[in-house]
């Protein structure tokens, strides 16, 4: 039996054959070995052949008195003819796909996520350096890679990480800024306040003249190291103050930490495979060793957004899955060391924890839910300058 998909491929004609005595007709072009592939019989005057083109050829070139009329093409001769027919159609149709080529390339917008204005600015700015840019052609993903380590390079005091990600046509840019101890503030006259309720643990005065001792309480805003200075003789100068004050604070945290822990860490192994991405369902290309899990990054090779189709490059890094199951006392350990590297990890200015107790726990089929009490020492200290205004009270005081 021929294949069907190859018969499709052949050129072939179907021809309507009218005469006095069809059958005497049918007899003679075969013994002229002309080649029908079916018959289809009409009526006594009346039958259509299917017959290769060539044959075809061969069959005009046949003297009869027989009307002999051509009813369709079949195959690649069909193709020839609908191409010639409708050849401004097809042409308009090439163009229309060549201009979707091209603008599935072309970048169409570029957003920066932060909620720094001026940073966002600044990052759009850096990305036109490297052709990254509204109307500009997309870069491949290798050189996105490099282009996000030469803006980290280029400002390793103010970034800590960015990334370049493709939708389609848009980039999106995810980026967090370093963080770094701010300087100070400098005045010339000044004293060191509290910076947030609390009980003082140290002092440490360099400067100045301390008004609260270890273990008092102090508010928000009151003065500990004071610029204002008694001398011997009664008189006061005001001066900077400078010191360090801790105090002892503390801070109630709740949470719910679950029975099953789920830990995710890369191998070090990395592969570029291709992708097809059709109505949000990924097709693998030629992944004949896959990862059992592994993070990815795309780059979009091609697109055809009306009809939701994504060809893509990604780069596979291979990942190490780690469950762990904990009891009760486990979870209880693991919830307490949450909260602590939380809250020296979120608050720059604890310097150690002094104290943390369970206050309350209830269990559910997924975990427990923790309310725990921590104290923490944390450097409460801040500097208040001394404006004109105070010197002029202070005068009027004394």
């Amino acid at each position: 039996m021929r294949n069907r998909y190859l018969e499709l491929c052949e050129s072939r004609v179907k021809v309507r054959v009218k005469g006095h005595n069809v059958q005497r007709y049918l007899k003679r072009i075969i013994q002229d070995k002309i080649h029908i592939i079916r018959i289809i019989p009409i009526s006594i005057r009346e039958v259509e052949l299917l017959l290769d083109y060539q044959e075809y050829l061969k069959l005009m070139e046949y003297k009869s008195i027989y009307e002999v009329k051509l009813l369709r093409y079949y195959g690649t001769k069909r193709w020839g003819k609908e191409l010639k027919n409708n050849s401004i159609l097809f042409s308009f149709m090439v163009v229309g796909l060549i201009l979707i080529l091209l603008f599935s390339r072309v970048i169409s917008q570029v957003e920066v996520i932060h909620q720094d204005s001026s940073i966002r600015s600044y990052l759009l700015d850096e990305l036109k350096k490297y052709g990254i840019k509204r109307y500009s052609f997309k870069k491949s993903y290798d050189s996105l890679e490099k282009i996000e380590d030469k803006i980290l390079s280029d400002n390793k005091d103010k970034l800590e990480w960015i990334e370049i990600i493709e939708y389609g046509t848009k980039y999106t840019v995810r980026v967090e800024t370093r963080k770094l101890n701010e300087d100070k503030e400098v005045y010339q006259l000044q004293h060191i306040v509290s910076r947030k309720n609390a009980v003082i643990s140290r002092i440490e005065a360099i400067q100045g003249e301390k008004v609260k001792f270890v273990n008092d309480y102090v508010k928000k805003g009151d003065i500990v190291i004071s610029g204002n200075i008694t001398l011997p003789d009664n008189t006061s100068v005001v001066t900077m103050a400078k010191g360090r004050v801790y105090g002892e604070v503390w801070y109630q945290v709740t949470l719910h930490y679950p029975y099953v822990y789920q830990e995710s860490k890369l191998t070090g192994n990395s592969k570029t495979v291709y992708a097809i991405y059709f109505f949000n369902k990924r097709y693998g290309l030629f992944n004949f060793s896959k990862y059992r899990t592994f993070e990815s990054k795309k780059d979009v090779l091609f697109s055809f957004n009306l009809l939701d189709i994504q060809f893509v490059r990604e780069k596979q890094y291979e990942t190490l899955v780690r469950d762990e199951i904990y009891t009760d006392s486990m979870v209880e350990v693991k919830a307490r060391e949450y909260v602590k590297k939380k809250l020296m990890r979120d608050n720059p200015y604890i310097r150690k924890i002094l104290e943390m107790r369970v206050l309350d726990k209830n269990s559910d089929s997924k975990g427990v839910f923790f309310k725990i009490f921590t104290k923490v020492e944390e450097d409460i200290g801040e500097v208040l300058p001394i404006t004109d205004n105070d010197l002029l009270e202070e005068k009027e005081r004394s």
